[in-house]
Protein backbone atom coordinates (compact mmCIF):
# COMPACT_ATOMS: atom_id res chain seq x y z
CA UNK A 1 0.00 0.00 0.00
CA UNK A 2 2.73 2.48 0.98
CA UNK A 3 4.74 1.56 -2.11
CA UNK A 4 1.82 2.49 -4.36
CA UNK A 5 1.13 5.68 -2.41
CA UNK A 6 4.80 6.68 -2.73
CA UNK A 7 4.77 6.00 -6.48
CA UNK A 8 1.62 8.12 -6.83
CA UNK A 9 3.66 11.17 -5.78
CA UNK A 10 5.59 10.74 -9.04
CA UNK A 11 2.68 9.61 -11.25
CA UNK A 12 -0.56 11.54 -10.75
CA UNK A 13 -2.70 8.84 -12.38
CA UNK A 14 -1.87 6.55 -9.45
CA UNK A 15 -3.13 8.96 -6.79
CA UNK A 16 -6.08 8.00 -4.61
CA UNK A 17 -7.21 5.60 -1.93
CA UNK A 18 -5.45 2.24 -1.57
CA UNK A 19 -7.02 -0.45 0.59
CA UNK A 20 -4.78 -2.87 2.45
CA UNK A 21 -4.18 -5.95 0.25
CA UNK A 22 -5.64 -9.10 1.75
CA UNK A 23 -4.42 -12.66 1.88
CA UNK A 24 -7.20 -14.89 0.63
CA UNK A 25 -8.39 -17.55 3.04
CA UNK A 26 -8.94 -19.77 0.00
CA UNK A 27 -5.41 -19.25 -1.34
CA UNK A 28 -5.11 -22.93 -2.22
CA UNK A 29 -7.85 -22.47 -4.82
CA UNK A 30 -5.73 -19.75 -6.45
CA UNK A 31 -2.73 -22.08 -6.32
CA UNK A 32 -4.62 -24.75 -8.26
CA UNK A 33 -5.56 -22.06 -10.79
CA UNK A 34 -1.93 -20.84 -11.06
CA UNK A 35 -3.02 -17.40 -9.86
CA UNK A 36 -0.96 -15.14 -7.63
CA UNK A 37 -3.75 -12.67 -6.93
CA UNK A 38 -7.10 -11.29 -7.93
CA UNK A 39 -8.66 -7.83 -7.92
CA UNK A 40 -12.30 -7.61 -6.83
CA UNK A 41 -13.71 -4.39 -8.34
CA UNK A 42 -17.09 -4.59 -6.61
CA UNK A 43 -15.55 -4.75 -3.14
CA UNK A 44 -12.46 -2.69 -4.10
CA UNK A 45 -10.12 -5.38 -2.81
CA UNK A 46 -6.66 -6.40 -3.87
CA UNK A 47 -6.29 -10.03 -2.85
CA UNK A 48 -3.22 -12.23 -3.02
CA UNK A 49 -2.41 -15.90 -2.76
CA UNK A 50 -0.92 -16.22 0.71
CA UNK A 51 0.44 -19.70 0.03
CA UNK A 52 2.94 -18.67 -2.66
CA UNK A 53 6.56 -17.77 -1.93
CA UNK A 54 6.84 -14.62 0.21
CA UNK A 55 8.91 -12.75 -2.39
CA UNK A 56 5.91 -12.87 -4.76
CA UNK A 57 3.58 -11.06 -2.37
CA UNK A 58 4.76 -7.41 -2.60
CA UNK A 59 4.83 -7.49 -6.42
CA UNK A 60 1.44 -9.21 -6.58
CA UNK A 61 -0.15 -6.81 -4.08
CA UNK A 62 1.08 -3.81 -6.08
CA UNK A 63 -0.11 -5.45 -9.32
CA UNK A 64 -3.62 -5.90 -7.93
CA UNK A 65 -3.64 -2.35 -6.50
CA UNK A 66 -2.74 -1.06 -9.99
CA UNK A 67 -6.04 -2.44 -11.23
CA UNK A 68 -7.76 -0.28 -8.61
CA UNK A 69 -6.37 2.82 -10.35
CA UNK A 70 -7.88 1.68 -13.64
CA UNK A 71 -4.86 -0.05 -15.16
CA UNK A 72 -6.64 -3.19 -16.26
CA UNK A 73 -4.10 -4.31 -18.88
CA UNK A 74 -1.99 -6.99 -17.21
CA UNK A 75 1.32 -5.79 -18.66
CA UNK A 76 0.63 -2.29 -17.32
CA UNK A 77 -0.28 -3.62 -13.88
CA UNK A 78 2.92 -5.71 -13.85
CA UNK A 79 5.03 -2.73 -14.89
CA UNK A 80 3.45 -0.45 -12.28
CA UNK A 81 4.02 -3.16 -9.67
CA UNK A 82 7.68 -3.26 -10.65
CA UNK A 83 8.01 0.53 -10.37
CA UNK A 84 6.27 0.58 -6.99
CA UNK A 85 8.54 -2.15 -5.67
CA UNK A 86 11.68 -0.62 -7.17
CA UNK A 87 11.02 2.75 -5.52
CA UNK A 88 9.75 1.34 -2.21
CA UNK A 89 11.67 1.98 0.98
CA UNK A 90 11.37 -1.65 2.10
CA UNK A 91 14.06 -4.00 0.84
CA UNK A 92 11.62 -6.94 0.59
CA UNK A 93 9.55 -4.92 -1.88
CA UNK A 94 12.64 -3.98 -3.89
CA UNK A 95 13.73 -7.63 -3.97
CA UNK A 96 10.26 -8.71 -5.07
CA UNK A 97 10.12 -6.17 -7.88
CA UNK A 98 13.59 -6.85 -9.20
CA UNK A 99 13.26 -10.62 -9.00
CA UNK A 100 9.87 -10.65 -10.72
CA UNK A 101 11.20 -8.34 -13.46
CA UNK A 102 14.22 -10.63 -13.83
CA UNK A 103 11.94 -13.69 -14.10
CA UNK A 104 9.68 -12.10 -16.73
CA UNK A 105 12.69 -10.80 -18.66
CA UNK A 106 14.64 -14.04 -18.62
CA UNK A 107 11.54 -16.04 -19.57
CA UNK A 108 11.25 -13.82 -22.65
CA UNK A 109 14.96 -14.23 -23.33
CA UNK A 110 14.66 -18.02 -23.00
CA UNK A 111 11.99 -18.05 -25.70
CA UNK A 112 14.03 -15.74 -27.96
CA UNK A 113 17.59 -17.07 -27.56
CA UNK A 114 18.31 -20.05 -25.33
CA UNK A 115 22.10 -19.68 -25.55
CA UNK A 116 22.06 -16.05 -24.41
CA UNK A 117 19.58 -17.03 -21.69
CA UNK A 118 22.05 -19.64 -20.38
CA UNK A 119 24.78 -17.01 -20.23
CA UNK A 120 22.55 -14.53 -18.38
CA UNK A 121 21.17 -17.25 -16.09
CA UNK A 122 24.67 -18.33 -15.07
CA UNK A 123 25.39 -14.77 -13.92
CA UNK A 124 22.59 -14.75 -11.35
CA UNK A 125 23.78 -14.43 -7.75
CA UNK A 126 23.55 -17.87 -6.12
CA UNK A 127 21.79 -16.44 -3.06
CA UNK A 128 18.64 -16.12 -5.18
CA UNK A 129 18.58 -19.80 -6.18
CA UNK A 130 16.68 -21.07 -3.11
CA UNK A 131 13.82 -18.64 -3.80
CA UNK A 132 13.62 -19.62 -7.46
CA UNK A 133 13.75 -23.33 -6.66
CA UNK A 134 11.10 -23.05 -3.92
CA UNK A 135 8.89 -21.06 -6.29
CA UNK A 136 9.22 -23.69 -9.02
CA UNK A 137 8.50 -26.54 -6.58
CA UNK A 138 5.45 -24.70 -5.26
CA UNK A 139 3.83 -24.06 -8.64
CA UNK A 140 4.87 -27.45 -10.04
CA UNK A 141 3.00 -29.13 -7.18
CA UNK A 142 -0.25 -27.59 -8.44
CA UNK A 143 0.18 -28.35 -12.14
CA UNK A 144 -2.52 -30.49 -13.65
CA UNK A 145 -5.87 -30.46 -15.36
CA UNK A 146 -7.34 -27.81 -13.03
CA UNK A 147 -4.49 -25.37 -13.70
CA UNK A 148 -4.74 -26.04 -17.45
CA UNK A 149 -8.48 -25.33 -17.53
CA UNK A 150 -8.09 -22.29 -15.26
CA UNK A 151 -5.39 -20.94 -17.57
CA UNK A 152 -7.67 -21.39 -20.59
CA UNK A 153 -10.52 -19.64 -18.78
CA UNK A 154 -8.26 -16.74 -17.75
CA UNK A 155 -6.92 -16.52 -21.30
CA UNK A 156 -10.45 -16.30 -22.70
CA UNK A 157 -11.52 -13.82 -20.01
CA UNK A 158 -8.63 -11.50 -20.83
CA UNK A 159 -9.25 -11.72 -24.57
CA UNK A 160 -12.97 -11.01 -24.16
CA UNK A 161 -11.99 -7.98 -22.07
CA UNK A 162 -9.81 -6.46 -24.78
CA UNK A 163 -6.42 -7.99 -24.01
CA UNK A 164 -5.72 -9.68 -27.32
CA UNK A 165 -2.62 -11.46 -25.99
CA UNK A 166 -4.64 -13.17 -23.27
CA UNK A 167 -2.45 -14.66 -20.56
CA UNK A 168 0.63 -13.74 -22.58
CA UNK A 169 -0.18 -10.09 -21.81
CA UNK A 170 1.46 -10.50 -18.38
CA UNK A 171 4.76 -11.11 -20.17
CA UNK A 172 4.40 -7.93 -22.23
CA UNK A 173 5.59 -6.10 -19.13
CA UNK A 174 9.07 -6.79 -20.50
CA UNK A 175 8.37 -4.50 -23.47
CA UNK A 176 7.43 -1.70 -21.09
CA UNK A 177 10.44 -2.37 -18.89
CA UNK A 178 12.87 -2.24 -21.82
CA UNK A 179 11.33 1.00 -23.12
CA UNK A 180 11.49 2.50 -19.64
CA UNK A 181 15.16 1.61 -19.21
CA UNK A 182 16.03 2.94 -22.68
CA UNK A 183 14.28 6.22 -21.89
CA UNK A 184 16.16 6.43 -18.58
CA UNK A 185 19.50 5.86 -20.32
CA UNK A 186 18.77 8.42 -23.02
CA UNK A 187 17.79 10.94 -20.37
CA UNK A 188 21.06 10.47 -18.49
CA UNK A 189 23.21 11.32 -21.52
Amino acid sequence: MRAMEALSAKYESLQGFYPRPKKLIVSEILSYQSLTGVYAPFTVEANYNGDMQPYNIPFTACHELSHLRGFMQEQEANFIAFLACEHAERIDFQYSGYLMAWIYSTNALYRADHEVWQEVRSGLDQSVEPDLEANSRFWDSYEGKVSEVANQINDTYLKVNGQSDGVKSYDRMVDLLVSYRKTEQEGSR
